[in-house]
């Protein structure tokens, strides 16, 4: 089975537990059992275990015309690195949970720096293609942030933008070659675990452990304590 696109070892011994050890197995498999088990990972297993690829290529092709994104004056100067991607890891956070809540993906990121008025750099913008269209918050995280590494230059930084766009329904997304199923289905499971709560109770319900730090300001923007400005 692990020879077989998109299922690794982990991946084979819960297709295992399901009663599936063979591909002409899983072909022939309840897709509600796979989609409940694996989410919509299980669907594209069944659906290439039969060889079937339910993508339009007019609508591969097509992406929708919209980005999302936010922007945030800062109430100080931010002097450290560090500072500046906790608060670039909340905002995309926030980003990337209407992504999920729009069943979209997305696959072009855009990251804007603005420096402090006594800076003599002004800052920068930059954009960055994706290999693959998501919507799971670390992946996001860590393209913004090795956006962000590669053309920070030390100034103090007083803004920051982020969009997010190429995007596309989740419906069209295809399996990621470049990370494992099991991974990927993990930190999915999570992030869709952390909208359900922030759902029903609301934001402040439960928060990244980076707006817990002296730098975040997650809390403050949901109204726990004063502070920054929205």
């Amino acid at each position: 089975m692990t020879d077989f696109w998109g299922i690794g070892r982990r991946t084979a011994l819960r297709l295992e537990k399901l009663g599936i050890y063979t591909i002409k197995s899983l072909a022939h498999a309840s897709l509600t059992a796979l989609k409940k088990e694996f989410g919509i990972i299980g669907e594209q297993l069944f659906y290439h275990a039969n060889g079937l690829d339910y993508t339009r290529l007019d609508q591969a092709i097509q992406t929708l015309e919209k980005s999302y994104g936010g922007n945030q004056i800062l109430m100080r100067d931010y002097h450290l690195q560090a500072e500046v991607e906790v608060v670039i890891a909340e905002m995309v956070d926030n980003v990337a949970e209407r992504l999920r809540n729009h069943s979209a993906v997305g696959d072009f990121i855009r990251l804007s720096i603005g420096n402090s008025a006594h800076s003599t750099i002004k800052g920068f913008s930059r954009q960055m293609k994706l290999h693959t269209a998501t919507n799971l918050t670390w992946q996001f995280q860590e393209a913004f942030l090795r956006l962000f590494r590669k053309y920070y230059e030390g100034d103090a930084v007083r803004s920051i933008g982020i969009s997010i766009g190429g995007v596309t329904p989740e419906s069209y997304h295809q399996l990621n070659l470049f990370a494992s199923p099991e991974i990927l289905e993990e930190k999915r499971r999570l992030d869709f675990t952390i909208d359900q709560i922030r759902g029903r109770y609301g934001k402040q319900a439960i928060m990244r452990a980076v707006s817990y730090t002296a730098s975040g300001n997650g809390i403050i923007r949901n109204g726990k304590v004063g502070g920054h400005k929205k």
